[in-house]
């Protein structure tokens, strides 16, 4: 591949090619919900994950507008949802850039820097070669090239993914790579991911036989939102969100856009530059399908997010996280109406913010200060990553546990007996074998050895025990048992 350094930036001629037949999908194990910490989940371990490319394409490789892809973190995909034909009021096919869940997991917990912010930047961008006030210069980021940011850190190209850590769990303004391309798709040459949606169902088998598979982005948004009126869709084909809207939250932070801005690579002006990029949505106020910016309870009893957790008391509201395209305005002293880079919150309660995420705020300046990209040629010369997608996730899976943990035996008690049945099945894939009382995560390890230590001397009252005295181990003896299982531990594997 043809390379050009153009600024200290590597260029490339971009473009989407299948070099083969799809790699085959690779489910990914459901276990439970994500949980928030300061460890990372690795992309192979997140269910139901969904992306968009910048020039739409099928598993296959073929242009296919609007087709969304399914990808199991192996480089495994298939075809997934298809938002064309689904607008009567808007036949247009055009380019996806933004897809979403209507609840998306993890969204709260983002809003307080509890999660990780998995992201991925355009690689189209404007540079000035001489600084600010100068000419500016749009450019094609090369793909799979890591960028370096002002702050040394490196992050992904914009064919991969990147992860900002939470700020609540570690420290603040800590970049890193998620996910590289060959992980996302592996028989396609990728140009950029234009959207990322994780934690929805996975495909069946049956799905999987008959070669389609339709995933939860059911909110979405396509290229140039001026011109159809709406900035987000919903995916039974109504819109979600105006694009005046958009302007307005827009405007109330950046202040009044300028005639003269220019959308660069679309070259589009003023309001009409104004085009979501990235976007996470929690819609929890009345109906789903549209944003209420009036609090009313949600159209649900039983309302639950993405991933099945009561939305419960919270106070009704309908809140969406994005981003915009980069827009020059070469008659600011920075060169950008916006960097594409800040993050804005539209709360249907409380209005307009900048997202604060990973012990900062997501704002024109820490775009302008942080997520500069590093010029090796010239020290003047500057350009800032545009952000394209957005998500969350946190450091693993919630992994459910059998009704009496550690009573591997089924006999109502955690015991020495218990040990040996673990130890005699160590490895298996047949949970069954130590009465479904381990950790349901598909194998028999030394997770279920941990569980059945720290439940010794717990006693399940089955009805079968509740009708008969049962002794309890006392504790003193518990280091013993310890010993002894790690004598069995050993032995096992040396064996």
């Amino acid at each position: 591949m043809r390379k050009v350094v153009s600024c200290g930036v590597v260029l490339v001629a971009a473009c989407c090619s299948s070099s083969q037949a799809a790699d085959p999908y690779n489910p990914v194990p459901v276990f439970g919900p994500p949980l928030t910490g300061p460890g990372v989940i690795p992309a192979i371990e997140v269910y139901g994950k969904e992306f968009s490319h910048d020039l739409d394409y099928s598993a296959m490789g073929g242009a296919d507008p609007q087709q969304v892809i399914n990808w199991d973190g192996h480089g495994g995909t298939m075809d997934g949802i298809d938002y064309s034909n689904t607008r009567p009021n808007w036949e247009l096919d055009q380019q996806v850039d933004a897809i979403a869940n209507q609840r998306d997991a993890l969204f709260r917990q983002l809003i307080r820097d509890d999660a990780h912010l998995v992201y991925s930047h355009d690689d189209e961008v404007t540079v000035y070669p001489g600084g600010p006030m100068t000419p500016y210069k749009p450019i094609v980021l090369a793909p799979t090239d890591p960028v370096v940011l002002a702050s040394g850190q490196k992050i992904g190209g914009p064919a991969e993914l990147s992860v900002e850590l939470s700020g609540v769990h570690t420290g603040a303004n800590i970049h890193d790579y998620w996910v590289p391309a060959p992980g996302i798709d592996r028989s396609v040459e990728l140009r950029d991911v234009d959207g990322v949606e994780l934690w929805g169902p996975e495909p069946t088998k049956e799905g999987q036989e008959e070669g389609v598979f339709v995933g939860d982005a059911d909110k979405y948004s396509l290229e140039l939102d001026f011109e159809s009126g709406a900035s987000i869709w919903n995916a039974s084909g109504t819109p979600y969100l105006s694009h005046s809207m958009i302007v307005s939250a827009v405007e109330s932070l950046l202040g009044p856009i300028p005639g003269h801005a220019l959308l660069p690579h679309q070259n589009q002006e003023s309001r009409n530059a104004i085009d979501i990029d990235a976007l996470m949505v929690y819609d929890t106020a009345g109906d789903v399908n549209i944003f209420n910016d009036e609090p009313v309870p949600p159209s649900s009893d039983e309302a639950r997010d993405q991933i099945g957790r009561f939305i419960g008391d919270q106070e009704p509201r309908d809140t969406v996280i994005f981003s915009i395209r980069q827009i020059v305005d070469e008659l600011s002293p920075d060169g950008y109406y916006a960097t594409g880079s800040e993050l804005f919150v539209l709360d249907s309660l409380s209005g307009v913010h900048f997202l604060e995420h990973g012990g900062h705020v997501w704002d024109k300046g820490y775009s302008m200060s942080e997520l500069r990209m590093m010029s090796d040629d010239q020290e003047e010369g500057f350009g800032v990553i545009d952000l394209n997608a957005l998500e969350a996730i946190g450091e693993a899976q919630e992994i459910p546990v059998g009704p009496c943990p550690g009573d591997f035996n089924g006999d109502g008690l955690v015991d020495l007996g218990d040990y040996t049945i673990w130890r005699d099945n160590l490895g298996s894939t047949d949970e069954s074998k130590i009465s479904s009382n381990g950790y349901l995560n598909g194998v028999i390890d030394s997770a279920d050895y941990d569980l059945w230590k720290n439940n010794f001397g717990h006693v399940c009252m089955s009805p079968l025990m509740a009708s008969s005295p049962t002794s309890v181990p006392e504790p003193s003896t518990l280091w013993m048992v310890a010993a002894a299982a790690g004598l069995g531990l050993l032995y096992h594997r040396n064996a």
